[in-house]
């Protein structure tokens, strides 16, 4: 059986991965004009690629790789997301969502301004919120840090603009059971939604609509609409 490297993406047809519970799941790569394509595998008699034993070997070969991006099919499930966006992430890849058919429908209608325009009126808007609640921001960044545990923006994984992967910038809202300076901050800010105004951060970088930022789409949710298609 011909055996395949990811380090050099050598890929022009369907390759596998094998399996193992150490290693990440059985999936088949395809490689498309730039594009890596990941969707869940099956056993077959086609090519494949030795398993990655850490993730740490696929950012290795992700990262001298000619890829320009990374899209995910949503059949991988939401463990093995998450693990191919992280090390997209630290190989500086752009990772997106496949098989969105199901998950378009739970977005608003399409508007008449086209892509570009309403991207840019809602990076204008953003950041003319962001100046206006610029004290509020960082007054409360300032006090998570000196108050809360917890870091002052979750790492969760989000799926925005056109399926594509990007962390929400959201203040913590893990509300603790005592009487602490952090649990009355963590109140305040969900009393008022102060832990959503980072998110306008996103917005302006492009990474969802000043619409969606508000219910943006978690990975668990993307898949469970993903099995109801």
């Amino acid at each position: 059986m011909p055996h395949s490297t990811l380090s050099n993406l050598k890929i022009y047809s369907s390759v596998e991965q094998q399996h193992s519970s150490n290693y990440l799941p059985h999936c088949i790569l395809k490689w498309r004009q730039g594009q890596l394509v990941v969707s869940l595998g099956s056993q077959s008699k086609q090519p494949y690629i030795s398993a990655f034993e850490t993730q740490q070997q696929l950012v290795e070969c992700l990262k001298p790789s000619p890829i320009r991006l990374v899209c995910l099919h949503s059949n991988l499930g939401e463990e093995t997301l998450k693990l191919w966006a992280d090390a997209c992430e630290q190989a500086d890849k752009p990772v997106f969502l496949r098989g969105r058919r199901s998950i378009q429908k739970t977005f608003p209608k399409p508007s008449k301004l086209s892509p570009q325009l309403k991207q840019w009126m809602d990076s204008i808007a953003a950041f003319l919120l962001l100046l206006l609640f610029s004290p509020i921001i960082l007054a409360t960044a300032i006090s998570i840090y000196l108050y809360s545990p917890e870091p002052i923006s979750p790492e969760q994984w989000y799926i925005g603009t056109g399926g594509k992967f990007f962390r929400l910038l959201k203040f913590p809202t893990t509300v603790a059971n005592d009487d602490s300076p952090a649990t009355h901050l963590i109140r305040w800010m969900c009393k008022y939604n102060v832990d959503k105004l980072p998110q306008l951060l996103n917005v302006l970088r492009g990474d969802v609509s000043l619409k969606d930022s508000f219910y943006p789409l978690t990975i668990s949710e993307a898949v469970k609409l993903s099995l109801e298609s």
